[in-house]
């Protein structure tokens, strides 16, 4: 009799991931991969990807989309990083002395405090809290770029008091992108594909699926995908699991660069080592090394990208349902534990 498909995968990502224990990594992926993912790791140039669930229609798990929902959110570090890198924009610098789409924001709106979520904008504008009432699957889509601007705008003095502590924020990567389309001259989309996704080779990653997209799974029954409208830098990309892991390698082996450097601000949960530039620090375990990781919640569909300096490896998780019924026995992270991205 043929093992359970989360057997196979499990031993497939052994091969890759020696420290794993096959049996536990497999009622891991049993419990998160409902009804159907994908995994990939990548560790010391090695790779291999798997998927539970999904069928043969689909064709090879590597190159099957999934929407990243804020599993985005790293792509617009990495642009933002890059071109303040080529203007000479001063990540630290308030915003409002250096860039006129910022005028009239307070002095505490800096591009770090953005990419960082120390801001003390809140996740989202009010009109996108709305939006979910009338608009559930694209809650940001009535919001221009202006709009956003003049929000954040009233917004950052009203919650001036939070400024440095952690606060996570669809809004500041919403008005992330807003600068970086003003420095590239070009729009967000336009630019991200410029500057980081095609020098990276980057070809199923986009803002529309570029190869065949998993059926996204909501709790309402839905199979619609997300939208986020005028907040695209929190959100707004599909990807495939090869992708993503070349995206993880080009941190650990450059050409990215401007992410390795974490704070642990005020308001931080206790799991967590820091905040960096798009991505959140911790560990999996008390003798790992320290993860840089960042998950994603679409309506039909959950992500996680992560990675390890110290070991030179690479986890994602693609999982075509959206907030899991199961609580944490449906939390991604699990995934990169059982795997032991983070021991040596």
């Amino acid at each position: 009799m043929p093992s359970h498909p989360a057997v196979q995968a499990a031993q497939q990502l052994h091969r890759v991931m020696p420290r794993a224990h096959v049996e536990e990594l497999a009622k891991v992926l049993r419990q998160v991969l409902r009804p159907a993912g994908v995994v990939g790791v990548l560790r010391s140039g090695q790779r291999q990807v798997v998927g539970v669930g999904l069928g043969a229609a689909f064709g090879p798990p590597e190159h099957l989309s999934f929407e990243l929902a804020s599993v985005t959110k790293p792509f617009t570090a990495a642009l933002v990083v890059h071109l303040a890198q080529q203007s000479g924009l001063n990540l630290g610098a308030a915003l409002s002395r250096q860039r006129p789409e910022f005028q009239g924001y307070p002095p505490h709106i800096t591009a770090q405090a953005l990419l960082t979520h120390t801001s003390g904008l809140p996740l989202h504008p009010l009109r996108g809290a709305l939006g979910q009432l009338t608009n559930f699957h694209n809650p940001y889509a009535a919001l221009s770029p202006a709009e956003v601007l003049a929000s954040g705008r009233r917004w950052a003095w009203a919650t001036a008091g939070q400024a440095g502590k952690l606060g996570y924020s669809n809004f500041g990567y919403g008005l992330l992108a807003i600068a970086a389309a003003a420095l590239s001259g070009e729009p967000y989309f336009t630019a991200l594909g410029r500057h980081i996704v095609l020098p990276l080779g980057l070809t199923h990653t986009a803002e529309t699926p570029r190869t065949p997209l998993a059926t996204p799974h909501n709790l309402l029954g839905s199979r619609q995908v997300s939208g986020f409208g005028g907040l695209t830098g929190a959100g707004g990309l599909y990807s495939s699991a090869d992708n993503l892991l070349s995206f993880a390698q080009a941190h650990l082996q450059g050409p990215l660069h401007g992410w390795a450097d974490f704070a642990a601000p005020p308001n931080m949960p206790p799991e967590l080592l820091g905040v960096a530039r798009g991505w959140f620090v911790g560990q999996l375990g008390q003798e790992h090394e320290a993860v840089w990781w960042h998950d994603g919640v679409a309506r039909g569909t959950r992500t996680l990208l992560a990675f390890c300096p110290e070991t030179k490896s690479a986890a994602c998780v693609l999982v075509s349902s959206g907030v899991p019924l199961g609580g944490k026995a449906g939390n991604l992270l699990r995934v990169l534990a059982a795997l032991r991205l983070g021991e040596r």
